[in-house]
């Protein structure tokens, strides 16, 4: 089965899909009823739309196992199956009943131990800080804990990117898109095998399937079940396959392709220290509040502009997977440069603004209906 059919598969049953979930939202009563603090939708939409994605995923998967002769169901696809399974129940729960904060971390450090222990997929090497060129080995004991922490972390990372209709969901499938074309580059890929591009392929079709109906102004959102379930494919996957050679670059590659997300994460949780908040309280200061509420934008113009975002880190990564360890200096200074601009730019203080009269205030045009996009 070639990668393109597995894409189309995953597509158009991802697709398909759509009327059932929302359907079974409706009858589960799994609707996200919005909230001034946070949410930026003004109407109740349903849930479960993670669902779709999964299914039209495993479908495809699925079909390979049973079609494909050259996809074999090693220890690596039963491992990430069976951790996928547990995060699907947990999102499954908490798009309906909401779970605790402390119950959705228990699920996910479950689903990635599981994941861990029958894959045996882990992040054994790092690049040596004083020698890009070179490789530490990791001790066991702690390549066990920052494989743990690297599952859980991106877990989350979606589920925090989950903001704005079709922002996870599009910026996932840059990701696996981008997973897929790293997982081809190497000269010897037909060799050691097409399970790494198999999986990223079904992933992509999967969540460009359920984007027409995700993305602005949404008929579902893909909930807990489908953010959870983006960033722990993406993790497992990530170092499993043709994935998991890059050696050297092995810190590298995934920590950039998944840029967007990763930096929303760690601006989040740096915030919550420093205001000594709960680090599971959610807030409007993310990169896309930011850009609606400070700069004014729309929510499709902000979707846009992290959408080019997390291409242009996926193109970066290609390059440095292609490239190997050539120009990496470079590469990762002028990235670390960009960043911090763009970062200082969106987070800059806001101008104190004067009051202004009931006279002044009947000249100004109001733009609040304008700026909500949804129905």
């Amino acid at each position: 089965m070639s990668f393109i059919l597995t894409f189309l598969i995953s597509f158009g049953i991802s697709m398909a899909m759509y009327p059932l979930v929302k359907r079974l939202a409706f009858f589960t009563n799994a609707i996200s009823v919005p909230s001034k603090e946070r949410h930026v939708h003004s109407l109740p939409i349903p849930l479960l739309g993670g669902l779709s994605i999964i299914i039209g995923f495993g479908s495809s998967i699925f079909l390979n196992y049973v079609f494909n002769d050259n996809f074999v169901a090693d220890l690596e696809l039963i491992g990430l199956v069976c951790g996928i399974l547990i995060i699907m129940t947990m999102g499954v729960l908490d798009d309906i009943i909401e779970l605790k904060p402390l119950h959705k971390l228990l699920f996910q450090i479950a689903a990635a131990v599981t994941a861990i222990l029958i894959s045996g997929s882990r992040i054994e090497f790092l690049t040596d800080p004083n020698s890009l060129t070179s490789i530490i080995t990791l001790n066991p004991y702690f390549s066990f804990g920052i494989t743990l922490f690297w599952i859980v972390a991106l877990t989350n990372a979606f589920n925090i990117v989950d903001g704005l209709d079709g922002l996870a969901a599009g910026t996932g499938a840059i990701c696996a898109l981008t997973l897929f074309a790293v997982s081809l580059i190497r000269p010897d890929a037909e060799l050691l095998g097409s399970y790494a591009a198999i999986v990223t392929a079904a992933l992509a079709g999967a969540l460009l399937g359920f984007l027409p109906f995700n993305f602005n102004p949404a008929k579902i959102f893909m909930g807990e079940s489908g953010s959870a379930f983006i960033g722990f494919t993406l993790a497992m996957i990530s170092m499993q396959g043709t994935l998991k050679s890059y050696t050297a670059l092995s810190i590298f590659i995934p920590v950039i392709a998944f840029g967007l997300p990763i930096i929303d994460t760690i601006l989040a949780f740096s915030r919550r220290i420093i205001k000594r908040k709960p680090f599971y309280q959610g807030d409007r200061q993310h990169i896309h509040h930011k850009l609606i509420d400070d700069l004014g934008l729309s929510q499709r113009a902000t979707v846009i502009i992290l959408y080019s975002a997390s291409l242009l880190l996926g193109v970066l990564s290609i390059f440095m997977a292609r490239s190997g360890m050539r120009n990496i200096g470079f590469l990762l200074v002028s990235l670390v440069v960009i960043l911090i601009l763009v970062i200082a730019f969106i987070y800059k203080p806001q101008k104190s603004v004067r009051p202004i009269d009931a006279q002044e205030s009947q000249d100004i045009p109001d733009h609040e209906n304008e700026r909500d996009e949804h129905e």
